[in-house]
């Protein structure tokens, strides 16, 4: 419980969207840095 991740394929655009939230601003980070490397590998 310590914040949310949403991964999803974008309605209007080609693109995946990476959305994030959480008290600790450089978790976010590190969480959406990390899957957007995953996604991008994966592509």
């Amino acid at each position: 419980d310590r914040g949310r991740l949403l991964v999803r394929p974008s309605g209007t655009e080609p693109v995946i969207r990476v959305m994030g939230e959480a008290d600790d601003q450089a978790l976010v980070d590190a969480l959406v840095s990390d899957v957007c490397d995953a996604v991008a590998g994966a592509a």
